[in-house]
């Protein structure tokens, strides 16, 4: 059985390599691309620390720079909501356009 240090270093190590369950599946490429493939290393040392020296407290403190230092996504880049005045001025036009004059038959 696991000591309760070693236990918390675990489930801080899953956790940070676990992506949050409230994103969306291009906020999860997001997070899969950038987050993941940077926090990988940091949390590798932790462990690489906790392993050979012993450390379970400076690799818990690694980890949790590493989820601090690549946070989860929350927004996409690229993906930006129309703004409001723009979406109006829109409308405004569609809604007042002139009607096709009559034709002549």
């Amino acid at each position: 059985m696991l000591d309760i240090d070693t236990r918390d270093l675990l489930e801080s190590a899953e956790n940070a390599l676990t992506a949050p369950r409230h994103l969306t599946p291009a906020q999860e490429d997001v997070w899969h691309n950038h987050t993941l493939r940077n926090r990988i290393p940091m949390i590798q040392e932790a462990l690489r620390i906790a392993r050979e020296e012993g450390d379970a407290e400076r690799a818990m403190q690694l980890i949790d720079q590493a989820v601090h230092d690549y946070p989860a996504p929350t927004r996409v880049p690229g993906n930006r909501p129309v703004p409001g005045s723009r979406l109006l001025s829109q409308r405004h036009r569609t809604d007042h356009d002139d009607p096709e004059p009559p034709t002549a038959d």
